[in-house]
Order: structure tokens, then sequence, then C-alpha cells
């Protein structure tokens, strides 16, 4: 008989199975408590909510609702446990129907309502739900026994241990630290800044000493920041925290210098050293926390979850649902610890007037902190910059605020950090993105330089720019994963020194690594490091041989030849193969077939012809809206009656000027055209949109046809 105690013992039994999918997500995530600040309190906070107090309440709900109406409540109790059992199978049958929302959805019905009738008519499937009870708090036990997420919760490190040095003078440190950023994208021909393109790395190079020979060690950022902030190898996968790693550059200059620390991937800098992203948790701090907790487990439920207006959860660690503070006058807003860009839910009607914050609400945070009155001040950022998602346009204007083309062309569970499909257009079109960020990336440089001019403080500054790793775009290659076929976008990076009262540039080819840079720090502040190093000063042991590696996530050594002119020059020549020698972001567009020779021409100048047997259809709208700072540059479409794809070529107009143009893709059986618009092809408000054709390959005159548009 299935009394009303049982019901609630198995709803309880349930409920916390149903929820313990959560614990291995988690512990595979050690950054996600980082991002969170979460404290030795919170882990506990989570197992007893997970484990316990959400079971509870879910059985305690049905037991009073049974109280008050009695018997005819328990076909309610009956349909919760179906539910329940439901929610059990979900994500298993996500991962065996290859993420497929009908036969997820039917084959989780079908065994539930299977399940159900069993749990009804037999006594076994109650007595072993009843056996296995105690076993849900073997979930959170495991849990809690990963190495990264067992020194969050069991913290041992006292500050006492913790480096004490005095540091003669007052020189102002300023170390920038760019993510995901390969060296030949700033380059021209010549492997000189491209002045025109990025003006504000010229201005830091015609100041700064340039190592233009410099490759990262690590193709990860974790390995790669904490490398760079410790100047050791990182020889197991320890997480990049102060208590893991108290030797680091925050803890060497924490006791005599005031730090300003903005970190967006570890949590090297202890709370008495960085107060200012080391804040007391408000009652925003764990609203937030529970949002992505729930966001995460409805992208573990349900298949192609962004379907259902579910954020997505792979591009960053908090903030999952882009939830800001409805903040009253003169509130503080609260500090996020890992600035990543934020995907907004599909189902909200506002979301395109949104901003999109994450980086830009980082950088003025930091660009604050700088002050002229500050004495023996220390100011680091690491920025997800020119990091994906790619969102910024090269003046800072945004799109694609859904994140619907984030990761067009990209397998992300090929490979770890995703590996580039088959189509080579999707590719050009991601570098083109990310050449377009790399452009917002130098404006925000110019930012930080003014902002350092005007407080006094550039000149007398020691002033350090540099990147964690760089990264791959190419069809069929592996975007992060270091191979000896990728190495050259993934190795050579951005360095750039610049001494106290230094004001003309030098270019220095010297073999340098990211582990260089403290030692060299230290040489320049004349600081002796308190713990074994392995990089050298750039400027004192310039002479030193040295024998570059890089290592992927399992720590494989890949060797790194002294000189990456090679690479360097095999990148830029990339780039003019695809877009032509730069001349301005307006014209900034990818060849194609037409070598841009249509571009910019009204499609009143040709003949076109119709060509009603072939129909288009454009998933973004023939009308286009902008919005202040937001404009819709990525157009999508489909063709219909498109027998062979490799035969045409599609031209994209905007208000009847031809703008970009698109190869003709075949995608699961679908005919997709993809472009990527400049900025100049807007004006204010509504924009016309349409698409055309030409055969290829292209003959003179060029015949355009016009494909019947669909709504």
């Amino acid at each position: 008989m299935i009394t009303q105690k049982k019901t609630f013992v198995h709803i309880f039994v349930l409920a916390a199975l149903a929820l313990s999918p959560l614990y291995d997500v988690l512990s595979k995530e050690p950054n996600f408590f980082l991002a969170h600040k979460s404290e030795p309190t919170d882990f506990l906070v989570l197992i007893g909510m997970v484990s316990i107090v959400f079971p509870l309440i879910i059985a305690a709900v049905f037991s009073l609702l049974f109280y008050i109406f009695g018997k005819k409540l328990r076909l309610g109790g009956i349909i919760i446990i179906g539910v329940l059992i439901a929610l059990i199978l979900l994500p298993l049958a996500k991962k065996y129907s290859g993420d497929d929302i009908w036969v997820s959805f039917i084959s989780v019905g079908l065994i539930s309502l299977l399940l159900t009738w069993a749990y009804l008519k037999y006594s076994g499937p109650r007595l072993f739900l009843e056996y296995i009870s105690p076993a849900i708090l073997v979930f959170p036990i495991l849990f809690l026994f990963p190495p990264k997420i067992f020194v969050q919760a069991f913290p041992k490190i006292e500050e006492t241990q913790f480096p004490k040095i005095s540091i003669a003078g007052e020189t102002p440190v300023i170390f920038i630290l760019f993510d995901e950023f390969p060296l030949s994208s700033l380059l021209n021909e010549g492997l000189l800044i491209d002045e025109t393109a990025y003006p504000n790395f010229n201005r830091l190079a015609g100041t700064s000493h340039w190592f233009r020979n410099t490759s990262t060690n690590y193709a990860w950022t974790g390995h790669a920041v904490m490398s760079a902030l410790t100047g050791m190898s990182q020889k197991d996968s320890r997480l990049g925290t102060y208590r893991n790693f108290p030797n680091n550059l925050f803890t060497l200059m924490g006791h005599d210098y005031q730090v300003h620390g903005y970190e967006s991937a570890l949590r090297l800098c202890p709370p008495h050293i960085c107060k200012n992203q080391h804040e007391t948790k408000g009652f925003e701090d764990v609203k937030i926390f529970w949002m992505d907790m729930t966001a995460i487990f409805l992208n573990l439920i349900f298949p192609q979850a962004n379907k259902f207006g579910v954020p997505g959860i792979s591009q960053s660690y908090k903030g999952f649902w882009d939830n800001k503070s409805k903040q009253g006058r003169g509130e503080k807003k609260p500090k996020n610890f890992v600035r990543k860009e934020f995907n907004i839910p599909l189902f909200e009607s506002e979301f395109r007037k949104e901003l999109v914050e994450g980086r830009e609400e980082l950088i003025e945070e930091f660009l604050e902190a700088i002050d002229q009155e500050q004495k023996k001040s220390f100011y680091f950022l690491h920025i997800l910059l020119p990091h994906m998602p790619y969102r910024f346009l090269s003046s800072g204007k945004k799109y694609d605020f859904s994140g619907q083309f984030d990761l067009i062309g990209l397998d992300q569970k090929a490979s770890k950090g995703g590996t580039w499909k088959e189509y080579e257009w999707l590719t050009h079109i991601q570098y083109q993105k990310f050449l377009n960020q790399v452009a917002y990336t130098d404006h925000f440089l110019g930012k930080i330089l003014d902002r350092l001019d005007a407080m006094k403080i550039f000149d007398s500054s020691l002033f350090i720019l540099s990147a964690d790793h760089g990264v791959h775009i190419k069809e069929n290659g592996l975007r992060r994963e270091v191979r000896y076929k990728n190495l050259g976008d993934i190795a050579p990076v951005p360095l750039f020194i610049k001494l106290p009262n230094q004001n003309i540039g030098e270019i220095s080819d010297i073999p340098a690594t990211s582990e260089d840079i403290i030692p060299t720090l230290a040489d320049v502040l004349g600081i002796k490091i308190p713990w074994e190093i392995v990089g050298y000063s750039l400027f004192k042991d310039s002479e030193v041989e040295r024998k570059r590696i890089i290592k992927d996530i399992e720590r494989t050594a890949y060797i790194v030849p002294n000189d990456l002119k090679p690479y360097l020059q095999a990148g830029v020549k990339k780039k003019q193969q695809l877009f032509g020698k730069f001349k301005d972001w307006n014209s900034f567009r990818l060849l194609g077939v037409t070598g841009k020779k249509i571009f910019d021409q009204a499609v009143s100048k040709f003949q076109v012809e119709p060509l009603e047997e072939i129909r288009v259809s454009i998933s973004t709208g023939y009308q286009v809206q902008t919005q202040p700072d937001v404009l819709p540059a990525i157009v999508q479409g489909e063709l219909a009656g498109v027998v062979d794809e490799k035969k045409w070529q599609a031209l994209v107009a905007v208000n009847g000027i031809f703008q970009a143009e698109s190869a003709v893709m075949n995608i699961n059986g679908k005919k997709k055209i993809l472009a990527f618009l400049p900025e100049q092809a807007f004006k204010e408000e509504r924009n016309e949109v349409g698409v055309y054709l030409v055969k290829k390959p292209i003959k003179e005159p060029v015949r355009i046809f016009k494909p019947l548009l669909v709504e």
C-alpha cells in the first residue's frame, strides 16, 4: 500500500536524484565558484540546498496539500513522481539522442509512463527508492573530492605565508593581459604594427620595447596566466588561486604597493590585497548564483536548451541570464569577478535594448581605478579581449545580442576548445569578426593610454602589455588545442614593455616567453624574487640561450622555434588573401569571388535579371532596425531551388548598395548564406536588405540575378 509517508520519502529521493547531476557538472568547472567568489560555507550551503532543502520543499508541499485536500490529491503525487522520473531520465536521453528534441521528449515520456506504472503496480520500485535513499549523500561527497573543488571548500593557507617584500621607489606599474590574441593579427606585410588598422598599438610600440619574437608557454588560459603571474612552470592541474599559488605577482607587490587587480579567470590575488574584487557578497550576488545554477540545470535537462529560451553556459562562468540588478540611484553595483560576455535569453522581448556590458563594465571600472593621487600603485587587468564571443565592431558598436552567430562553423564537442567544421566561408566570417574585435581592443587600449596620460602616470610608469595565448581560425582546424599545424596562430603573442620615462620605441627579436615577464619586472623595479622562477630578465639576461616550448591542456610539449617570423608572415599573408591590403574598417570585407569590384556600387547601376525559380528567405529579416550603438551586422539567409550551390555566389545589398557577399553553402541539406556587413552600410533606424546572385566564375560584364524573396 502506498501511504502518504512513503510517498513523501519517494518524492524526496527522486527530487534529490533529479538534482544530483549538478554535482557532476560543477565538479568539472571549479572556475564557476571562483567567478561567484565562493567561500567554504557556500559549498556547504550548496550541498544542503541541492540534496536536502529543495527535495524537502517539493515533498513537503505535496504532503501539505495532501493533508488539506485528502486522498483526492493522491493523483497529484503520482504526477509529481512521474515528472521527477522524467527529470532524472532527460540528461541521459539528451546524451544518447544526439541532442534531438523530439527523440528525447518522446522516449523520456514513454519510459516515464512505464516506470510510473511499475511504481504503482509493484512494490519493488518503491522498496528500491527507500533502500537507496541514503545514497543521495554520496553525490555531494564525490563532488567535494576533486582537488580543484576541495581546495576551495577546505582552504589551508594563512596570510602570514605570503611574501613580504619592500620595494624602493614609487614607480607606477600597469600590466594589461589580453586573451586569445595572436600577434599576426596586428601586423602588416613588413611585420610591423599596422598603424592604420591599430593606431593605439602602434602608439604603444612607439614608446616601448616591443618583443616581437615572444611565445606563450601554454595554450590554455589557466596555465598561461599562472605562468605569466608566477614565473613558474605549471607542472600540475592545480586551480589558479592564491591558496595554491601564494607566490605570485600580486603577493610580491601587495606588501608595499596598493594593488588594483582585475582578474578574469583566476583568483591569484588574496582578498586582503585586492580589496576591489573581493567585496562582501550581498543579496544580488546570491540571486545571481542561484539563477546561474538554474541555467546549468536547464541546460542539463533540455536538448537544444537555447530553443527554450535558456541562455548558453559555455562562454562564461557567471551571469548567464545577464541578470543585472535594478539599481536604485546611488547604489553601488556588485562587481563580477569573471567578466565574460553574457547571453541574453531570447524570450525577453526587450533583449535588443539590453547592452551586453560584461567586458565594457570591467573596462570602465579599471579606468576609474587609475588615480594619480595614489602612490606606489600596481594596476593589473586580465580582460577577455579579443576572446570569443565576437560581438564588437571596430568602433565599439555591438551586434548579435542573442549570440546566434557566436559558434557558427564550430563543433564545440569535437575537441577541447572546439574544432572548426569544413565550411570554409563560415571560418572566414569568424576571422572577420575576430579582426573587428581586435580593432575594438585597440580602441580600448587607446582609452587606457589616454587615461594614464591624463593622470600624468604613463611617462613615469612601467607599462606591460601581453596576452595569454593566441587562437586558430581555419576550417577543419583545432581552435585552441595546439599542434604543429596551428602553432603559428597559438604560440606568438604580443609583448610590450615600456620602461619608466621611455619615449622611443625599440623592437627586439630575442626569443622571449611569457615566463620572462615577472623576472623582467623584478629587474626593472630592483626586486629580488623570493621563490624559484624559470624565466629571465629580457634586459639583463637577453643573451641567455632559450629553448622554448608550448604545452597544451594535458601539458604535452611542442617545440617553439627561435624565429617566429615565418609564422607571422603566414598569418599576414592569410589576412591579405582574405581581405586584401588594409585601407580602413569601412572597406574591410571578405574579397570573395568578386574581389570587392561590386562593393559600394548601387544595384541600379547593373542590369538585374529576375530568377523566380530560386527563392530566398532572410532569417534576420529584409528590413532591419539599428539601435544606438547596436547594428544588425550579420545577414543570414536560405535559398530554395538551388541545385548546385558551388555555381553561385550571393551578394547582399543594404538600402540599394552592394555591401558584402557570401558563398552558398550546403549545410545539412539546406542552401545557406551568411554575410558580415560593414558599419557604413547602415543608416539610422530602418534599413532594407536585398539578396542577389551571381554565377561562378565571374565574367565581364557581370550578370546579376534577383531570386524571389519570400517571407
